[in-house]
């Protein structure tokens, strides 16, 4: 692991030990300096999980990318500063229930006694820092909250959604919407490499059927997924609808991406 290319990138400095503050301040770091994005996937590029293929791409090329290579990479660093983090698999909520699978790559990181849940590759919505590995976990984070709750074998990370909460101002339940599901059994490198040629190669991917460019920081979140772009900031959420020839525009001036001008994987689907 090229740790200190990466602590550079990332602002951070070097020589910090193993301890809770520490997994916060690099988690945070992350989510702020790299995209999450499938730019690659929709440009017809193949996604390594290669750690110095990963290494090349967020360091050197200034790139962002999806779960496997954001996990990958953090694993990778907190391993480098003395930390054992455990990579698992989860199952985003999304869609028919039937359809969940093994999609999503998470972290579990023991550190100052206690168990803590880390991803810093959920996209926008996805948790600025970790968070106890509890039942019954509650935390706020840059105006989203997050709750962790146990079902029976399952860890279930849901979110209160502010999208929700203004389409109904008198309801007050303020609705959760589950983000994902996952379990504590460990996985291995070669899970995670079958799991990522699913997503990235699958025509049913939801990576490849849409674009989406997200960014994630402390003073809000920007989510561009294919017609809509949706800005969070201090508790609430606007959508704003993109017109598809208004989209490589967007992606440069809000995302500093430069997309091609040939048709996205995406848009070939549409045809």
């Amino acid at each position: 692991m090229r740790l200190h290319d990466y602590l550079r990138r990332v602002g951070v400095a070097p020589d910090l030990p193993p301890t809770a503050e520490t997994l916060r301040r690099l988690h945070v770091a992350h989510r702020e300096t790299f995209l999450f994005d499938n730019v690659a996937i929709q440009t017809g590029g193949a996604i390594s999980v290669a750690l110095d293929a990963i290494e090349r791409k967020f360091i050197d090329e200034g790139c962002g990318g999806y779960c496997f290579e954001h996990n990958t990479l953090f694993a990778g660093a907190l391993r480098d500063l003395g930390f054992d983090p455990i990579t698992l698999l989860g199952r985003v909520r999304r869609g028919p229930p039937e359809r969940w699978a093994r999609t999503h790559m998470v972290l579990k990181v023991p550190a100052d006694g206690e168990i803590w849940l880390a991803d810093v590759g959920f996209g926008g919505v996805g948790l600025l820092e970790p968070i106890a590995l509890r039942d019954g976990t509650v935390a706020e984070q840059a105006g989203l909250t997050y709750t962790l709750r146990r079902d029976d074998c399952l860890w279930i990370l849901s979110m209160r959604d502010p999208l929700l909460i203004q389409q109904s101002p008198l309801d007050n339940s303020s609705p959760m919407t589950d983000l994902y599901e996952f379990s504590e059994d460990p996985q291995t490198a070669g899970d995670v490499e079958v799991a990522n040629h699913f997503t990235s190669t699958h025509p049913d991917s939801v990576f490849r059927r849409t674009l989406t460019i997200q960014r994630s920081a402390r003073d809000g979140r920007l989510v561009l997924r294919g017609d809509t772009l949706t800005r969070y900031s201090g508790g609430r959420a606007i959508d704003e609808p993109v017109a598809r020839e208004r989209m490589r525009d967007v992606a440069r001036e809000l995302f500093g991406v430069e997309l091609p001008a040939t048709p996205l994987i995406s848009e070939r689907h549409d045809v």
